[in-house]
């Protein structure tokens, strides 16, 4: 029996089987729900915080309890490299700094320290924005809706204000009598959702523009049941590269001159982009067309910019950086999470590539190599159903 002190999460009885609010810290619900995806969940994070070392699991359950997503990585990470044979030493005295790395690596040979970072592409003004609007999504969600679910289409922040939610509800409440479930099915069933009636609240503080999609009959009066059935769909020019470089630039020379390899691990949490093509980007370059201006031969060819995290205009950079480790992980997709390791191809300190299993990125003869390795389903022993167990 585990002391709860250096259990992740407790063996308690939880019955609490209703799914998680917008403005939910991922801690509290994970520890109190009864659902059988996040026992899930529970089991395995408990199972990794195990073999994580005894004299650092206060200190990083503490960090799980306010932040989720930080320590979790930090947690990925030492049980992806573990399965791989390695051993992870948290924070090693380094020679010539008091700063300390997340990580010493041992195994096959090899001594490396590893960094881990989380990069994500909102300032704290557009967390802030987020913040507040999740907030208020949380209080309509609790509104009871007999006949109605919700579709957002407009929700702009006036000011900087948090919007009064028990005003936009009540506002809500008293409008819904005016409208016919009946009569809007039949809107909906022969223009679809385009032409659905619509409520709009507006003060100083908030314009909120819902339609109202009626409920299947059988649907009607049923308690439990979220009103807001469709979010706006946010778009976005361009992609995370630029979170990727700066992430890992502010990481490039926090330790000086370093005695052993190097390997900077991001988890990008964009959302943003695909991943693969800005992390290429990040790394290698922008991709470019160039062409010469010779009317007779044009010459088209895709090439990569020199503003790359290695390499510029001026030459390599960052070459303290043997490598880079790049994923999008989070606890709901670990069966299908992708990663690229890269090496850099111009560091002080090569890092040897053979002893991981994993798919490698590598330069050979001035062309970009990719060498296939596990997944890391595979490495961790993710199964092929996770998170699909029906409740």
């Amino acid at each position: 029996m585990h002391n709860t002190m250096t259990t992740l999460f407790e063996n308690k009885e939880r019955t609490d089987d209703k799914p998680a609010n917008h403005f939910d810290n991922t801690y509290d619900f994970y520890d109190r729900s009864s659902s059988k995806q996040v026992a899930q969940v529970r089991d395995t994070l408990n199972a990794w915080f195990e073999n994580y070392p005894e004299s650092e699991k206060t200190e990083l359950k503490r960090r799980f309890q306010t932040s989720f997503s930080s320590p979790f990585f930090e947690l990925f990470l030492h049980e992806f490299f573990r399965r791989q044979d390695f051993t992870l030493e948290p924070h090693p005295i380094l020679p010539d700094t008091t700063k300390r790395p997340d990580f010493l690596v041992r195994g096959h040979g090899l001594e490396f320290y590893l960094e881990a970072k989380e990069s994500t592409d909102k300032s704290e003004s557009e967390k802030s924005i987020e913040n507040r609007i999740n907030q208020l999504y949380d209080q309509i969600n609790k509104m009871n809706t007999p006949n109605f679910f919700f579709r957002i289409n407009e929700l702009f922040l006036k000011s900087t204000n948090q919007p009064s939610g028990k005003k936009i509800v009540k506002y809500i409440e008293n409008q819904l009598p005016r409208f016919d479930p009946d009569e809007l099915a039949k809107t909906l069933q022969l223009t679809g959702l385009e032409n659905l009636e619509t409520i709009t609240y507006e003060d100083i503080d908030v314009k909120l523009v819902i339609s109202l999609i009626p409920k299947s009959p059988n649907a009607r009066g049923k308690e439990g049941l979220r009103p807001i059935g469709i979010y706006p769909f946010d778009s976005y020019w361009g992609g995370a590269d630029t979170s990727i470089k700066t992430s890992i630039e502010k990481k490039a020379t926090r330790y000086g001159e370093l005695d052993k390899p190097y390997l900077i691990c991001i988890n990008s949490t964009s959302e943003k982009g695909d991943g693969g093509y800005d992390m290429m980007n990040a790394l290698f370059g922008s991709l470019q067309m160039t062409f010469s201006t010779n009317p007779a031969n044009r010459d088209e060819r895709l090439t990569r910019a020199r503003d790359g995290v290695f390499l510029n205009s001026q030459g390599p950079k960052f070459t303290r950086v043997s490598a880079i480790f790049v994923t999008n992980v989070h606890s709901a997709n670990l069966h299908i999470a992708n990663y690229w390791l890269v090496r850099h191809p111009f560091a002080n300190k090569e890092l040897s590539f053979d002893p991981f299993q994993l798919t490698k990125v590598v330069v050979e003869n001035h062309q970009i190599k990719t060498i296939s390795g596990k997944s890391i389903k595979e490495i961790l022993e993710i199964p092929d159903n996770w998170l699909m167990t029906e409740l």
